[in-house]
């Protein structure tokens, strides 16, 4: 007869999945527990995206508190005595529950039991997530790749319980509540038990989940996240949550609750900061993490400085402005690197962003990541040889080459290994990190002779955190403002106007645009002598008459807006000289005068304000004559 209660797995005469191997299949992640967990459930809800809209994913970690002895009402008796998960120990009023959930998800849907054919069209996700272990993902370039990554939240559970509250998509929203645990094989007299249980509407064959009005009942009782009218996802409760430790030096102690949503935080931050930004598509994921329902604040990534240049190098992949990690066989473009630098003196001290820092704070660090973009690693590249600067990078694999770094994956997610792949699949992981030390180091320490000469030889070159570095071809006045700038600048059509004019060096009639001096690479950011420089290169084209140009450097308002003027007190850049592409002249100041002649390359140099978005703009400056 059914009724509520537990229901523990015999093994079946022909073998059956034991709970402790199930667990052991997870391995020994070198990441703490916490951080596996956040990229594990993040990485389920990334996959289950309903993409109308953002992914809603939070974590609440609280006390049973008074709930405690509805907890105690709900799910005792426990399994067997001899399974030796003492559940009774993990509902106690000091017990932590772990909440994590997602709402515009898809939600676990599908079958209840496992051998159960799905509908036309239907995805068993619940049935890969509460019955079957290893099951192979069903979402073509999704994040999972294997069924044990879920043993994390039995482990992080005292007693190796989580209770499943799930509302589903389709035409009838349906509620579905069940719980699950895993533990070690034991025996009962002569019948041997695999460790695996499941809460529920228990019969002779196996636990059914409650659904509909009874689930939403008992999520309720037991204090569940609620789901908004026409909302679905998955909320998951991990009973009495092991927090794990803290380390401070030498010292190591139990975490509290609000260290561990510091900790959460920053994993989340370190691990999943790709999913703040949304992509293509417009889609992304939205993170809270809450302490007893009190929520606590959770930047964006863009605001801090380590993630920032991350950010941007992201963007740079995304846009096809990297470099590509190219292969003479299919997959013939294996994925695309691009690498952001900064001002090594630029770091933040927050405790939310050091307590899951995955590297040292002195970074030059690749974040390596498949197509769907969920960071897998951090790889440590060559220093930059001024120790002023430091560099962050994104490598993103393509489409074509994704199946070959899933196949690279552990349950965890965390690495790429080649050692058990083969033919196209092997070569493609084996050879990139290979191609990663190359480009970065042909970026960090270019083999050439920088301009300016010995003085500069052997500086890192990197793209320079600039944000949007657009020149500027209009005329400039006459006489320069203390930055070499002016409010008389123009508008961002004419600059697209006066842009797309540049023609090649051949000769021009009575009917063509007059060239214009330009900005012929991007700017960047380099150590010249002893001080940082913002440096940006310039063609001068030839003409029969004298030419007088003008250079400006402007700092960025957020939207793109130059900021017409500064806060009292802050640094602002300013050009410092032009210097001659073959290192023979230098002139001072912003303004250059040259005779008639050819056309010639020069390089303008400004000075660096730290964390500045800065424009350059070079043009000819109006009234016939240089200003000094």
């Amino acid at each position: 007869m059914a009724g509520k209660g537990w229901w523990s797995q015999k093994y079946a005469p022909e073998g059956s999945a034991g709970g402790d191997g199930i667990l052991r299949q997870l391995g020994l992640p070198h990441l703490d527990p916490l951080t596996v967990l956040v990229r594990e459930a993040a990485q389920n809800s990334w996959d289950a995206s309903r993409g109308d809209g953002p992914v809603e994913f939070s974590i609440n970690l609280q006390r049973m508190g008074g709930e405690a002895a509805a907890w105690r009402e709900e799910l005792l008796p426990g399994p067997d005595d001899e399974s030796n998960l003492r559940l009774a120990d993990a509902l106690t009023e000091d017990s932590v529950v772990l909440f994590i959930s997602d709402r515009n998800t898809v939600g676990l849907g599908g079958p209840t039991r496992a051998g159960t054919k799905p509908a036309e069209g239907e995805t068993p996700n619940f049935v890969q997530f509460i019955r079957d272990v290893g099951e192979p993902r069903d979402k073509e370039y999704g994040g999972g790749t294997y069924g044990f990554g879920k043993g994390i939240f039995y482990r992080l559970s005292r007693s190796g319980a989580i209770i499943v509250d799930t509302q589903t998509v389709g035409p009838q929203l349906a509620r579905r509540l069940i719980g699950a645990a895993l533990g070690e094989s034991y025996y009962v007299d002569d019948q041997r038990y695999t460790g695996r249980h499941w809460w529920g509407i228990k019969t002779d064959l196996i636990a059914d989940p409650f659904e509909g009005d009874a689930a939403a009942r008992i999520a309720a009782r037991l204090g569940f996240p609620s789901f908004a009218d026409g909302a679905s996802g998955t909320s998951i409760a991990i009973i009495g949550a092991d927090l794990g430790c803290a380390q401070d030096g030498d010292d190591e102690s139990h975490r509290t609750i609000d260290g561990a949503a510091q900790f959460l935080g920053s994993s989340i931050l370190w691990h999943l900061w790709p999913k703040f930004i949304p992509d293509d598509a417009g889609q992304c994921m939205r993170f809270r993490i809450l302490v007893n329902g009190e929520e606590m604040e959770l930047p964006s990534p863009e605001e801090l400085d380590e993630f920032a240049p991350f950010v941007e190098s992201l963007r740079a992949v995304r846009n096809r402005e990297g470099t590509d990690y190219l292969r003479t066989v299919p997959p013939k473009n294996a994925g695309t690197l691009a690498v952001s630098l900064t001002a090594a003196s630029s770091l933040s001290t927050s405790p939310l962003v050091d307590a899951a820092r995955p590297f040292p704070a002195s970074p030059h660090h690749i974040a390596r990541m498949r197509n769907v973009e969920l960071v897998v690693d951090y790889l440590s590249g060559p220093p930059c040889a001024d120790t002023r600067l430091t560099y962050y990078g994104v490598f993103k694999a393509s489409l074509d080459a994704d199946f070959a770094f899933a196949a690279a994956e552990p349950p965890t997610h965390d690495s790429w290994v080649a050692g058990s792949l083969s033919g196209a699949a092997k070569g493609v992981v084996q050879n990139l990190n290979r191609f990663l030390m190359r480009a970065i180091d042909d970026k960090v320490n270019p083999h050439r002779t920088p301009p300016g000469g010995d003085a500069s030889q052997g500086m890192g070159k990197l793209s320079a955190r600039l944000g949007s570095l657009i020149p500027s071809f209009a005329a400039l006045p006459s006489q320069p403002t203390g930055n070499g700038s002016s409010n008389a600048g123009s508008s961002g059509r004419n600059d697209a106007e006066s842009g797309a004019s540049g023609k090649g060096e051949g000769g021009e009639n009575s009917h063509s645009r007059p060239r214009r001096t330009r900005i012929v690479e991007d700017p960047r950011l380099e150590v010249d002598g002893d001080t940082l420089r913002f440096v940006a290169k310039v063609l001068i084209p030839e003409s029969r008459s004298a030419r007088y140009v003008r250079a400006a450097i402007d700092v960025v308002l957020d939207g793109g807006k130059t900021e017409a003027e500064s806060p009292e007190g802050a640094a602002v850049p300013s050009i410092i000289e032009w210097r001659r592409s073959d290192g023979a002249e230098r002139v001072d100041g912003a303004d250059i005068s040259l005779p008639p002649g050819n056309a010639t390359e020069w390089y303008v140099y400004a000075s660096h304000v730290d964390n500045a978005v800065v424009r350059f703009r070079v043009g000819n400056i109006e009234g016939g004559r240089h200003a000094q």
